[in-house]
């Protein structure tokens, strides 16, 4: 009898959207391939990354400069300073991707914490946030960026992060006001406000887990756009600061019509790196989608 209860608790129990998720993933081989290698990246990147020096992107080899792979100078070859490219493709990739998920976490945090009192209080306070989110909006984030890079007087990591959160953060908030505008207008918020819940709590503890399959999704993607975004600014110059070794700088180095010709090993390794990844994400977030859209589903 206590079996029989079991079974049909277990039954009737709603799966999370992470188990979904999970299964979806796991039915869908590409997106599953894509999460082993994105997991592999990082793994190789953070791990072999961090146990190389740092400083090694300042060290100059004269003697070693400009050599292809096999000429007993490592499996990528060398840069234009002598540097092991091995070297430098895992160090960039560590630097690239930790700055991506720092922004990318950053971002979202704030624009969702936003976005959820924006779309639970509404009114005077929804008016002011969205007035503050259609200028963001019209603002173009390049631009400002390149401005920014230009105008400031220090230009450094952190700087360049508060940059890309600055112009970035109003796109889970305005997604996340209108779903829970949505949200607060159904029967559970209403009566949770009937019998006194406290706001944080009908919005932390009701409304944040009826909303979270979208903020998974629009993270995936976000993550996605960091990366890129990352990449695209430091290869025309307005990115990471020089002496800061990324996939974007190291697909810079392609801006050198010789290098772009006969020297390969320097910059398709960067190339293939980034784009492997961003399609890695691309098929997990595709996945989630489907996961969190029953109607989607395979």
């Amino acid at each position: 009898m206590v079996k029989e209860v079991k079974k049909e608790q277990d039954f009737n129990k709603i799966p999370s959207v992470w188990s979904v998720a999970g299964k979806e993933i796991w039915r869908d081989k590409v997106a599953l391939l894509g999460l082993i290698l994105f997991i592999a990246t990082l793994g190789i990147a953070f791990i072999v990354g961090g146990m190389l020096d740092a400083d090694y992107v300042q060290r100059i080899h004269v003697l070693n400069r400009d050599r292809a792979p096999g000429t007993g100078f490592g499996i990528l070859g060398t840069d234009d300073g002598g540097r092991d490219m091995l070297r430098m493709l895992f160090l960039s990739t560590r630097n690239s991707l930790a700055l991506a998920f720092i922004v990318t976490i950053t971002t979202f945090t704030i624009g969702y914490t936003v976005g959820l009192f924006a779309g639970f209080y509404g009114g005077y306070t929804d008016m002011v946030i969205l007035r503050i989110i259609d200028f963001f909006v019209m603002v173009p984030t390049i631009m400002v960026i390149i401005v920014a890079n230009v105008a400031l007087p220090v230009w450094n990591v952190p700087v360049f992060a508060a940059v890309l959160i600055l112009m970035n953060w109003f796109t889970g908030a305005r997604l996340l006001r209108a779903r829970t505008l949505q949200e607060s207008a159904k029967d559970y918020v209403l009566a949770s406000k009937t019998l006194g819940t406290p706001n944080i709590a009908i919005i932390f503890k009701k409304i944040l887990p009826n909303v979270v399959s979208i903020m998974l999704v629009n993270f995936i993607l976000g993550l996605a756009n960091s990366i890129g975004l990352e990449t695209g600014l430091t290869v025309i110059g307005y990115g990471l600061p020089f002496g800061i070794p990324s996939i974007g700088r190291l697909i810079a180095l392609a801006r050198n019509p010789i290098v772009l010709q006969h020297r390969p090993w320097q910059w398709v390794p960067a190339v293939i790196v980034i784009v492997g990844v961003t399609l890695c994400i691309y098929a997990i977030g595709a996945a989630v989608r489907r996961a969190v859209n029953p109607r989607q589903r395979r």
